[in-house]
């Protein structure tokens, strides 16, 4: 059934940055005073809605003292709704970050377009920091490095600033970098940067954690074709737009191939064979680094068949190691 007008997560969300807004910037508001504000947003709003959007709240970090008839709701310490999901560690916060942060460089309707997927994932981030305290629930931890650019990389992104990238590559010498940015990705745990490199005049992924600083060049980049996010990685493992884009087909011997069938290293893939031994794989796709990694890691119980230029490299990569 086709979508009409703002689904419930929609109007939650409005709801919530609408009464955050108001305890935020004009003080403190009775249950029955933010349903007068919110109803713009949801005319079916009710004191009981309102109730358990406060709560929400609390549970992200505010400090706001239980309302009733005689006392209104208020922040009693300064609550950023921002910093509230920076102190959350995860690729799925820094998302969020980025959504949220749009939401302010955007036209409310166009932003609208994405509130689905903020709320959904900050109910999954609320619900795993309650968990969190639970020791029979393990989560993984990572330490990312880089982390804090993502903010203002965005930023810089939204507002199409050409930037000087001071970075430094893995084994080589700092370089400083004249590119404009065009979008963020996360990818394994971390997160690159994809920009329009102008001075080797090709699009190009800068680790975050490879960054050393960001400054504002002088100089006026303007792109006729900005690759669209939502299309440049349809067929990328990884972030790297390198090699060819073929149909590859792999090998994989049992058992270590019923790992790649419950966890797809692309959308693409696709099984064309199966024995008692292995699986044959197929996926359609750029011969990148980061297929070229995923290959290498399962050593010799991996085979390419096809192409054989992909063949060819990681027969030699095997190789180099004997």
């Amino acid at each position: 059934m086709p979508r009409t007008g703002s689904s419930a997560s929609d109007k939650r969300l409005r709801r919530i940055f609408k009464i955050h807004q108001q305890l935020r910037t004009m003080g403190s508001f009775s249950a029955e005073e933010l349903v007068k504000e919110c109803f713009s947003v949801d005319p079916l709003i009710h004191e009981r809605t309102i109730r358990a959007d406060i709560q929400f709240l609390r549970d992200l970090g505010a400090i706001i003292p239980k309302g009733n008839k005689h006392q209104k709701f208020y922040y009693k310490d300064a609550f950023s709704m921002i910093n509230a999901l920076e102190g959350i560690k995860s690729e799925e916060t820094d998302e969020m970050l980025a959504y949220l942060n749009q939401l302010y460089y955007q036209a409310p309707k166009a932003a609208l377009l994405e509130l689905d997927k903020v709320f959904l994932a900050l109910e999954r981030r609320v619900r795993a920091a309650d968990a969190q305290g639970d020791k029979r629930l393990q989560f993984e931890k990572t330490t990312y490095s880089g982390q804090n650019w993502i903010r203002i990389l965005h930023d810089y992104t939204v507002k199409q600033k050409v930037l000087l990238l001071h970075y430094t590559p893995f084994g080589r010498a700092m370089q400083i970098r004249t590119a404009l940015p065009v979008f963020l990705k996360e990818y394994n745990h971390r997160w690159f940067l994809i920009a329009y490199d102008a001075d080797r005049n090709v699009y190009q992924n800068f680790a975050l954690d490879r960054i050393n600083d960001v400054r504002l060049s002088d100089k006026k980049l303007t792109l006729d074709n900005i690759p669209d996010p939502e299309k440049y990685f349809n067929n990328l493992i990884g972030v790297s737009l390198e090699g060819e884009l073929a149909q590859v087909v792999v090998r994989i011997k049992k058992p270590r191939a019923y790992y790649i069938r419950t966890k797809h290293w692309h959308s693409s893939q696709i099984e064309i064979q199966e024995t008692n031994d292995f699986i044959d794989f197929e996926w359609y796709v750029y011969t990148n680094r980061e297929l070229n990694s995923k290959i290498f890691e399962l050593g010799h119980d991996a085979e390419v068949i096809s192409p054989s230029s992909l063949k060819y490299q990681i027969e030699n990569n095997h190789k180099g190691l004997l």
